[in-house]
């Protein structure tokens, strides 16, 4: 019993094995009578999938009805219903050209499953239903289109235009997210249509100057459009063309660029990511292959994606196949199904739907059996991941890969490095950041050599430092960037970036607000803020009667007339007082006269003395003299204290320049103008601020009649200069010490305000960046920048007058005070000759009274003067009264003493040196009386 069912088992599992190696699975194919090369690809892929004949477990035998380009949808149907009736187990094709989906929903009606290789019209959602058997290994629009926006995204790209054929229906499907960009940008996004039949040219023109373009054209397409861009400057170094197609690669670029030296654009292209190890019956893209350093080429045509996508289609049924025969070896049959059956109600081959709904759930990841990367599909057939390769078609380079999660991968970063690039620096014309060396236009020097200035070394320290080669392009309007509201374009050096025209900008740039939505800045090099410049008066020398300036000319004669008229009222009231005449000998209690020490010179000199704060040694007795002299103190005290108190502000000059001392007192006032760069950093921080300083002197400045604004710095320099004193300008601190260090004319005003930060503007998304900002910090580190500023803004050859600080006590230097010394040696030189006068006066009187030459007698005075250590002088014999008059006042009160008594009296209006020679005088006579009648007596 049990051989016999051994033996039945061995005999069901040989026939078994013998119907499966002998099974025959048919399918059916599409391919027009010019797609001879796909239809190739298809034979040879189904004869690798088959093996070797003694290894074949199954077979795929191909049925290929090929479609005439008048064919239609009666023709299409007519074949699909044939390739149904034989038995096929699935159909593949037709490819795009197909104007129909006929195949498709007779597919869909009998259940066979359908794969597309081509990229085909994605029906609405009403039509998906009759479309469940279809898959299409083309990446879905949608998510092609997704990949695009994400790639011109990563590029940094703010502005840019969209120009793809107008007879392709399926390009703006393609292009729906990037077109959708327009709708909310329609300021930096445009479009432009074109048909093949058009001049190019036309298109070119409406958008020179465009630096950005993505481009969606067909590969045979590209080399007349990019040619016919040339005198546009579309194809000029610096311009960036981003290339949609996916088949962009069998265009051959390299030949375009080979053969015209002006084609320098910056080109990128997309194309789906394949299997770095083709198999070995296909070749790669293109004619050139490389194998073991080994370059082959080939005459046949160059390898496409389709020729990719039927080897993966094929790839996927096997597969799905394979899976389907494991688990259900028994169903694996197709049966005879007709279209007329199907349309009728018939049943439908369920194993078909099966098969499809396997296709459906491959990944695809980590298979080497499929040339595209990973394969994902939605319920409606549609292929939803895929990997998207950014390259450059001219040299191949993979630059960028996509994945389905929108991340993008940089690839072959030091392969880039290697490609020899100079950048453009963007810059404008104001020293000390930028200049032209006239030295060098003597010499007729071109190049990098033409300019100096703090921003050409700087640039020239960080390219040391990185290691790249430059080019300065100055901008021609001189501008820094401003946004027109009107046009929406930048201009100046924010506008060269942002056009693609420079690679960075540097100069006195400011970082703001409004320029970071459009470019991307550096670390700054540089930090400041806003001051005010102003004029400054020459500097004049002071005039000899300079600290006579605390009062004026009238104030003088007024207190010289109160000297003197105080001088004479005090004398007179003196006079009249009893108690101020004294008695000239105290110890003498009946004196024969009374002096009164208030003569014209005592009193001018106590007058003269209580204005210099100077002590007297004679003080008025009477109350009326006391009270004169008191109130003549207060008098003297205030107008003292006055000049002292107005000396150091009138002789020095650190707080006479005028009010003005911050943007609220210039704001404050009108009679001095004030303005600044239009458009600049300073007069955005104006306009924008909410402040009230800020907004009152932006409205000043609106409102001013002539405009107030100037087109660049070294304007509002000479405006300043120019006007004297009327006119302020708001700039910034390091550009404003600059031209104070040139200009001695020049000075700053007030404290600083609004911070700002200097730094080098580059594109968004500049791989460079990130070097540019580690090598500033590297040379801020080192000290370098501030050797840089130091040495392009401190003037060696500045002779300039330091004005004082006023924040500090000035000090009063020999030029302010020259004239008080002057005063002095006039006062001393007056003495002196007076002096001298009297001196010779005298000689000449006792050269006649000792009867000697004026010689004789003026050598012995003058050596009695010269012995300053001797104090004392004798009286001799024929003394002049002059000298008996300098004689001590003790030995005239002695003389005094020996006078009678009864001969002293006191005469009322006399003097007391008048009472003194009358007794002398009675003295004289008395004696020569009594010698008289002494002699009468001898000679009795």
């Amino acid at each position: 019993m049990w051989q016999r069912i051994l033996l039945l088992g061995c005999m069901w599992s040989a026939f078994f094995m013998c119907r499966s190696r002998g099974q025959q699975i048919n399918i059916g194919a599409f391919f027009y009578d010019d797609e001879l090369e796909l239809e190739k690809e298809f034979m040879t892929v189904v004869n690798a999938i088959n093996g070797p004949e003694s290894e074949q477990t199954m077979r795929f035998y191909p049925l290929i009805k090929r479609l005439k380009p008048e064919d239609g949808s009666v023709t299409m149907q007519e074949h699909a219903c044939d390739l149904i009736d034989n038995g096929v187990a699935a159909i593949f094709g037709p490819s795009s050209k197909a104007a129909s989906d006929i195949v498709a929903l007779v597919c869909n009606s009998t259940g066979i499953p359908h794969i597309e290789f081509d990229i085909s019209d994605e029906g609405i959602q009403a039509e998906k239903p009759n479309h469940q058997m279809t898959l299409n290994l083309y990446p879905a629009q949608a998510i092609l289109s997704k990949a695009y926006a994400d790639i011109v995204q990563n590029f940094g790209w703010r502005k840019f235009t969209i120009v793809y054929d107008a007879d392709d229906a399926r390009a703006a499907a393609r292009l729906q997210d990037l077109l959708q960009l327009r709708e909310v940008h329609n300021d930096v996004v445009r479009v432009r249509k074109f048909h093949k039949d058009d001049d190019f040219r036309v298109m070119w023109k409406s958008i020179r100057g465009e630096r950005r373009v993505v481009l969606d054209c067909e590969p045979n397409m590209l080399v007349e459009l990019l040619n016919s861009s040339t005198e546009f400057g579309l194809t000029g170094q610096y311009n960036h063309i981003f290339l949609t197609n996916l088949e962009t690669y069998t265009d051959h670029l390299e030949e375009l660029a080979a053969d015209n030296e002006t084609f320098a654009v910056n080109i990128t292209a997309a194309r789906l990511l394949v299997n770095p190890d083709p198999p070995p019956y296909s070749l790669p893209y293109g004619y050139v292959t490389q194998r073991d350093n080994i370059v082959y080429e080939s005459s046949d045509p160059p390898r496409t994606l389709i020729h990719d996508l039927i080897h993966d289609a094929l790839q996927l049924f096997a597969q799905s196949w394979r899976n389907a025969s494991f688990f259900y070896p028994d169903r694996m049959v197709v049966p005879r199904i007709t279209c007329d059956f199907a349309a009728s109600g018939g049943r439908t081959w369920a194993m078909g739907r099966y098969l499809a709904r396997l296709m459906k759930g491959t990944s695809g990841v980590n298979n080497t059996n499929f040339r595209t990367s990973i394969l994902q599909f939605d319920e409606d057939g549609q292929r939803i991941t895929f990997n998207i390769e950014v390259y450059d078609p001219l040299d191949g380079i993979g630059i960028a890969i996509w994945d389905p999660r929108g991340q993008i991968t940089q690839l072959n970063v030091d392969v880039k490095a290697q490609k020899k690039m100079i950048y453009r620096v963007a810059t404008r014309i104001g020293p000390p950041y930028f200049s032209y060396n006239e030295t060098a236009r003597e010499l007729n020097l071109t190049g990098n050599a033409l300019y100096q200035g703090y921003a050409v070394d700087l640039i020239d320290a960080i390219a040391r430092h990185v290691g790249f080669e430059y080019v300065f392009v100055p901008v021609a309007d001189q501008q820094y960037g401003k946004l027109d509201k009107e046009t929406k374009q930048w201009n100046g050096i924010i506008g060269e970036i942002i056009n693609n025209d420079a690679h960075m900008g540097i100069c006195d740039l400011t970082i703001t607000q409004a320029r970071k939505t459009a470019v991307d800045f550096t670390v700054p090099f540089m930090q400041l803020g806003v001051s005010i410049l102003a004029y400054k008066s020459p500097h004049v020398e002071k005039t000899l009667d300079a600290y006579l300036a605390p009062f004026g000319g009238e104030v003088w004669i007024w207190i010289l007339i109160s000297v003197f008229v105080m001088t004479f009222l005090k004398t007179i009231v003196a006079r009249i007082s009893k108690m101020d005449w004294e008695n000239p000998h105290p110890c003498n209690r009946d004196p024969e006269v009374l002096e009164n020490q208030w003569r014209i010179h005592n009193t001018g000199w106590l007058t003269v003395a209580s204005i210099m704060t100077a002590g007297c040694d004679i003080l008025p007795r009477s109350p009326q003299v006391r009270m004169f002299e008191a109130t003549w103190w207060i008098f003297a005290i205030i107008i003292a204290n006055s000049y002292t108190a107005n000396l150091a502000a009138f002789l020095t000059s650190s707080k006479m320049e005028g009010s003005i001392a911050n943007l609220k007192d210039l704001s404050a006032q009108k009679k001095v103008k004030f303005g600044t760069i239009y458009g600049g950093s300073t007069y955005n921080l104006l306009a924008d601020s909410n402040e009230t300083v800020y907004r009152l002197a932006f409205n000043l400045m609106n409102n001013d009649d002539p405009s107030a604004y100037t087109k660049d710095n070294l304007e509002g320099v000479d405006r300043v200069r120019k006007n004297r004193g009327d006119y302020m300008f708001l700039m910034e601190t390091t550009t404003l010490e600059y031209h104070r260090e040139q200009n001695c004319d020049l000075r700053s005003v007030g404290e600083k305000f609004g911070e700002k930060h200097y730094a080098i503007a580059v594109p968004f998304g500049a791989e460079y960046r990130s070097n540019l900002s580690v090598a500033i910090l590297k040379l801020s580190e080192r000290g370098e920048l501030y050797d840089l500023k130091q040495k392009w803004w401190k003037n060696p050859n500045a002779s300039c007058f330091e004005e004082p600080d006023p924040d500090a006590t000035p000090d009063m230097t020999f030029e302010e005070l020259r004239g008080i010394f002057y005063t002095l040696y006039a006062g001393i030189l007056i003495a002196f000759l007076i002096g001298i006068t009297e001196f010779l006066v005298y000689v000449q009187q006792v050269a006649l009274e000792e009867r000697l030459t004026f010689k004789d007698a003026f050598k012995k005075e003058i050596r009695f003067v010269l012995c300053v250590w001797n104090n004392r002088k004798p009286i001799v014999a024929g003394t002049p009264i002059s000298s008996v008059r300098t004689t001590p006042r003790r030995s005239l009160d002695k003389s005094l003493d020996r006078t009678p008594k009864s001969s002293r009296r006191v005469v009322i209006g006399r003097s007391s040196e008048e009472m003194r020679e009358m007794a002398q005088g009675s003295g004289s006579s008395s004696g020569s009386n009594n010698a008289g009648r002494g002699e009468k007596e001898a000679r009795v």
